[in-house]
C-alpha cells in the first residue's frame, strides 16, 4: 500500500498541474456560480431548478474530469519514459495500475468537492439552511467517478489517450442510458440470438444510473439504505473488476 499511495500521490500532483483540470473545474463552477439567475423563478421552483442544475454539473463535470485524465496517466508516462525508473524499482505493474487510479480519483475528487461546496452555499443562501441529503449524493457521485476513472485507466493500458477518451465516453453514454435503452432493447428483440447479445452488452456495461441521486435530492425523497448499500458494493465490485483486467493487461505489455 506504500507503494500504491507513493504513485497516488505523483499521479495527483501531475493531474492538479494539467489545464484540462483547471478548466473543467472552473467550467462547472461558472455554471453552478451563474445558478443565481434563476430569480425569475417562485422560490419553490427556483430551488429545484438549482439542484438539478448544480447536481447536473456535478456529475458531468466529475465523468468528464475522470475520462480526460484516467485516460492520460499511464500512456504519457509511457511516452515521456517517466515509467521506466518506476517499474525498475520493486513496483509491481498492478500496484502501478491502481496507484494511478488512486491519483486519478483523488483528483478529480477535489474538483467535485469544490462544486459540491459551492453548491451547498447556494443552497443555503435560497432555503436557509443546509440540504442533509447533499453530502450524500456527492458520495454517490464520487462512486460514479470512481468506476469511470477505472474504466479509462484499464482503457489506457491498451490504447492511446485519444481512443481511451472515446471509448471511455461512449461507455458512460451507454452505461447512464443503459436501463431505458439496451432494457427495452432485450424486451423487443424477437431473435434468441439478438436478444442474448443485447443481453451481453447490457450487463457488461456500468450501470452509472444507480449512482445518480438527483431526483432524491431534487424532490426530498428518501432512499431505503438497502439500496445504498447495494449500489455501493457494486461500484466497489465493478471498480475493482475493470482494475484487475486492466493490471493483467499491462502486466503481459511490453513497454
Amino acid at each position: 500500500m506504500t507503494k500504491i499511495w507513493t504513485i497516488a500521490k505523483m499521479s495527483l500532483l501531475e493531474n492538479s498541474r494539467k489545464q484540462v483540470f483547471h478548466v473543467l473545474c472552473l467550467l462547472m463552477l461558472t455554471v453552478i456560480a451563474g445558478s443565481v439567475l434563476l430569480s425569475i423563478f417562485t422560490d419553490g421552483t427556483k430551488l429545484k431548478i438549482l439542484k438539478d442544475l448544480c447536481m447536473t454539473c456535478i456529475l458531468f463535470g466529475g465523468a468528464v474530469l475522470a475520462i480526460a485524465l484516467g485516460s492520460t496517466g499511464i500512456p504519457n508516462d509511457v511516452e515521456q519514459r517517466t515509467l521506466y525508473p518506476i517499474i525498475a524499482r520493486p513496483v509491481g505493474r498492478a500496484q502501478y495500475v491502481v496507484g494511478k487510479f488512486l491519483g486519478t480519483l483523488l483528483t478529480v475528487s477535489m474538483g467535485v468537492l469544490v462544486m459540491a461546496t459551492v453548491f451547498g452555499v447556494l443552497v443555503y443562501s435560497f432555503q436557509h439552511g443546509f440540504d442533509k441529503f447533499l453530502p450524500l449524493a456527492t458520495l454517490f457521485a464520487l462512486m460514479e467517478v470512481a468506476v469511470i476513472a477505472a474504466l479509462a485507466t484499464a482503457i489506457s493500458t491498451i490504447a492511446t489517450p485519444a481512443v481511451s477518451a472515446v471509448v471511455t465516453f461512449l461507455v458512460y453514454i451507454c452505461g447512464t442510458i443503459k436501463i431505458g435503452y439496451f432494457g427495452g432493447l432485450i424486451e423487443q428483440a424477437t431473435s434468441g440470438a439478438a436478444k442474448a447479445v443485447y443481453s451481453v452488452v447490457y450487463h457488461a456495461l456500468p450501470n452509472l444510473e444507480c449512482f445518480n441521486l438527483k431526483t432524491a435530492l431534487v424532490h426530498s425523497d428518501k432512499v431505503p439504505i438497502a439500496y445504498l448499500v447495494q449500489v455501493a458494493l457494486y461500484g466497489l465490485c465493478y471498480a475493482a473488476f475493470v482494475l484487475f483486467l486492466g493490471s493483467l493487461n499491462f502486466a503481459r505489455k511490453e513497454v
